[in-house]
């Protein structure tokens, strides 16, 4: 294989690295999985991206396992972000913030979020769609996933406001890809290129099925399991849009080197109602009476991620800076002395935007009102310093769970569910009983305006006494999901975790869909394998993780 990195190496002008503690750093995400890669590589440039994709395709047949596995921060929970060939860490180079014109933002994938937010402050906008690991993430990620997060509620997830992006397509030359009219499409189909053959393939592949592409849609405000066919192709608009199918597909189909996204205008005011509850117990009927007063976001976390925050606050110290981590570990102090000793089961914020001070009060002191039958305390926040510590441990509350509770590894594999607000009633109660049922201590925290739950199982994943749970439990813990019409992933996406579950989610007819368009980008299977599509569960199990980078787990 040295030769055949040497011969690489003098074909890009990025780096390779083959040192086994770099290997080591990246046969890691936030997943339960570990896959050590072959080497890491660092693109300079569109062009050695190219060049990259044209070898391994040219290598192919000679060395059947020869991948490419795109990567940016690394932070993704479904394993998408590992591969045991080639992986390309598209930070080191592919990190240019390239213009801000109007509110259209033209950036690298590799940008981190926390660069940024500074920048499109100073405009009054935001991204509408900005996972809770912000200050960890970057753009290309949110986008191969599909992300959402607090403000998803109002804006939905990251496709919504994908404009155009570059990619690099399997016969290693960049396309610029963004919505066609039809018109435009018809120009393209009839073009006899590759571009050409492939806009060809998937619209006839989506005319064909179109009804039943439609209706399999989960019946939820977010989802990122799958390929996003439904969105693509609009027979009312006539619009033809391929960002939506790249968007949530995890570097299967091809490599993203530059994207264009809208931002929106930040709202001028805002306020948190915080409710605090003594136990779940009322949760699913809470739930619905808060969404019938429109919040824009609704977030919350339990009471191990409260007390992990209260207790670890200090690890905030040099992301926010002496002095306002100050200020807001004195707020959050003086909130916690109120609850003289006993934290709360349940934090809940419930935040409203409008124009005014005054329409924000108003609608939260309605909500206030109507949460009093169920016996709540609750505070009211309109000042950002008194409400900024909850948000920063409802943001880390993975972070916290992994770094800090180290008698139990957090394993995300159930940590995406979702579905409407209105069935949470009747299943919440579902779900609790089965991870009594196997014995599994989690962790809950979400978006839960969206429905969409984010359980992390605290266990023993290096044992196989705990991975033998993690089939029993999606088997019974699907149909749930199924039966109100949800979705098993509504950020998170399905990587190795969930993809093995595809054709159980959406059945056999739309599964087949899926394998098209992934043979029709990817018939060498070069993009990202055994993620989405290409992913069994057999495969995914032969690589729990047993080490994290400084060793063994535990």
């Amino acid at each position: 294989m040295k030769t055949l990195y040497d011969q690489l190496t003098s074909k890009i002008n990025g780096e390779i690295s083959l040192d086994e503690k770099t290997l080591l750093q990246y046969s890691h995400d936030a997943s339960i999985y570990e896959l050590v890669p072959s080497a890491v590589i660092h693109p300079k440039n569109t062009k050695d991206v190219e060049r990259i994709v044209s070898f391994v395709s040219s290598q192919k047949a000679a060395y059947p396992s020869l991948a490419i596995t795109p990567r940016s921060a690394g932070t993704d929970m479904s394993g998408a972000a590992i591969g045991n060939s080639l992986v390309l860490d598209m930070t080191t180079h592919f990190n240019a913030i390239k213009k801000l014109e109007g509110a259209l933002l033209h950036v690298e994938p590799g940008v981190f979020m926390r660069d940024i937010d500074p920048l499109l402050a100073q405009h009054d906008l935001m991204l509408g769609s900005v996972p809770a690991s912000r200050a960890l993430c970057t753009i290309g990620g949110m986008v191969g996933n599909n992300s959402g997060g607090e403000q998803s509620l109002r804006y939905g997830n990251t496709q919504r406001w994908v404009r155009e992006i570059t990619v690099v397509l399997g016969d290693g030359k960049a396309y610029v890809v963004k919505p066609l009219t039809k018109r435009q499409l018809d120009a393209k189909i009839a073009q006899d290129t590759y571009e050409g053959r492939l806009y060809k393939r998937i619209y006839q592949l989506i005319e064909a099925n179109y009804d039943l592409i439609k209706n399999a849609r989960p019946k939820v405000n977010k989802n990122s399991m799958g390929y996003n066919l439904w969105d693509v192709w609009d027979r009312g608009t006539q619009i033809f849009d391929l960002t939506h199918l790249f968007s949530g597909s995890q570097g299967t189909l091809g490599v993203i080197t530059d994207l264009k996204m809208e931002a929106v205008k930040k709202p001028k005011h805002s306020g948190l109602l915080l409710a605090y509850l003594t136990s779940s117990k009322h949760l699913g009927e809470i739930i619905p009476a808060v969404m019938k007063h429109q919040p824009a976001t609704f977030e919350g976390f339990d009471d191990i991620t409260f007390n992990l925050g209260v207790k670890f606050f200090s690890t905030f110290r040099k992301q926010l800076g002496a002095k306002e981590w100050l200020r807001q570990q004195r707020w959050l102090l003086q909130s916690v002395a109120r609850f003289k000793g006993r934290l709360p089961n349940t934090v809940l914020m419930i935040e409203f935007e409008e124009d005014t001070e005054e329409a924000v009060y108003k609608k939260i002191a309605k909500l206030h009102d109507d949460l009093k039958k169920f016996k709540l305390r609750m505070d009211i926040e309109q000042d950002e310093a008194a409400s900024a510590p909850f948000w920063q441990i409802r943001r880390a509350s993975l972070a916290l769970l992994r770094n800090k509770v180290k008698d139990k590894y957090a394993s995300p594999f159930i940590d995406d569910m979702t579905v409407q607000p209105k069935y949470l009633p009747e299943f919440l109660p579902k779900v609790r009983k089965i991870i009594r049922k196997y014995k599994l201590p989690a962790t809950l925290a979400g978006h839960f305006g969206d429905g969409n739950f984010h359980i992390i199982p605290l266990m023993d994943i290096e044992h196989k006494e705990d991975q033998a749970k993690l089939e029993p439990v999606m088997r019974e813990l699907i149909p749930i999901v199924l039966h109100y019409n949800g979705t098993m992933a509504g950020e998170h996406n399905d990587g190795m975790v969930r993809g093995p579950w595809l054709p159980a989610v959406f059945g056999e007819d739309v599964y087949q869909l899926f394998r098209e368009v992934k043979d029709t980008f990817d018939p060498q299977n070069i993009f990202n394998p055994h993620k989405k599509t290409d992913a069994s569960w057999d495969y995914s199990m032969d690589h729990i993780r047993t080490h994290n980078q400084n060793g063994l787990i535990k």
